[in-house]
């Protein structure tokens, strides 16, 4: 009689609690399934700009290689710090501080108390490799525009 007293409460009846818990793992696996996807593309997308990065490292002269590369290996975020960050402090926007991403960071720790912030650091994790290989990928166009594109004279 207690338990009939429990499902009227939410209006379940034993099925339908089944029925709930159906559909509440069937969203769960669709929202595993779009993570998994995301990540693939990441990892694939990561992969083009890693090879875009070492191209511009090929082009550089030899006489600035050295200059170049200690400024790059200095100033490039690392995946693992970048996922470290996304897990422990996700909901306050850690990771987008990290990456240089302040306004979404902002936006993220003002809102972190809604759940929303959480939910987006889980696709943040999924987009890590691409958004590390990116940022990373501005880093070195940015070295090499400085200090090694070749003169052009007029």
């Amino acid at each position: 009689m207690e338990i009939n007293r429990l499902y009227g409460q939410f209006n379940l009846t034993p099925n339908g609690s089944l029925i709930l818990l159906g559909v509440t793992l069937i969203i769960f696996l669709i929202f595993l399934l779009v993570l998994g996807f995301r990540i693939s593309q990441s990892i694939k997308d990561s992969a083009l700009n890693n090879g875009k990065i070492n191209q511009y490292l090929a082009a550089v002269s030899a006489d600035r290689i050295g200059t170049i590369n200690a400024i790059y290996q200095n100033t490039r975020k690392h995946l693992s710090g970048a996922i470290l960050l996304s897990i422990v402090g996700g909901s306050f926007g850690f990771q987008r501080i990290y990456l240089g991403k302040r306004k979404s960071a902002m936006a993220m720790l003002i809102f972190f108390w809604t759940g929303v912030p959480t939910v987006i650091s889980l696709f943040d994790i999924a987009n890590m490799p691409r958004t590390v290989s990116e940022y990373n990928l501005g880093v070195i166009e940015s070295l090499y525009n400085q200090l090694a594109a070749p003169d052009i004279e007029n």
